[in-house]
């Protein structure tokens, strides 16, 4: 019966962590008196991503192409003298991570068929890396900021060794969660 319940919790935990790590949040701020519902074209600004896009040339694209699919099923279409301009930024943020207390399940294999829990104490600390995608938008007509998303996704040393599969698919997350929320609809 403990094993069954071992076994239980333990591939209970490991269903709540993937489900956990797939979903990638976005917030985002709009101007509430700007009228979303006349905006049909847009133009780049390709100012604030330049640095970024100069360093890390496939990723700018593949930032890009998601953000223009993503404006297209939305029915925007890019246009000179448009009515949005958009531009993106990307940020790598290292941070520092304590724990206090960690935990672990195991079960042990033999004749005892005996479960232990393992808890220790003292900190722990590691390193973790987060990439920070925020895209805005400007009309054109007075010149203001009247979008901006912000998403942040952790960053693996196994995504930085991925194939260009993987790039593509982190980069699609992140921009299809940026833009689950535009047109913004008033509250």
């Amino acid at each position: 019966m403990l094993v069954k319940s071992i076994k239980l919790v333990v591939v209970l935990a490991f269903t709540v962590f993937l489900f956990s790590c797939s979903n990638v949040k976005s917030s985002y701020d709009y101007d509430q008196n700007f009228n979303f519902s006349t905006l049909k074209t847009y133009e780049w600004d390709t100012k604030p991503s330049a640095a970024f896009a100069s360093a890390n040339p496939l990723v700018a694209k593949r930032i890009v192409a998601a953000i223009e699919r993503n404006m297209k099923s939305k029915g925007m279409v890019a246009a000179e003298n448009a009515d949005i301009t958009l531009s993106y930024q990307v940020s790598l943020q290292k941070k520092l991570i304590s724990r206090n207390v960690s935990g672990a399940i195991g079960m042990s294999v033999g004749r005892s068929n005996r479960g232990s829990i393992t808890l220790s104490s003292g900190n722990q600390l590691r390193e973790k890396t987060e990439g920070t995608l925020m895209i805005d938008m400007i009309a054109n007509s007075n010149n203001s900021l009247i979008w901006r998303s912000t998403t942040i996704k952790p960053i693996t040393n196994r995504d930085q060794s991925a194939g260009p599969e993987a790039a593509d698919s982190r980069v699609n997350e992140m921009v299809k969660a940026i833009f689950e929320n535009f047109p913004p609809k008033k509250q």
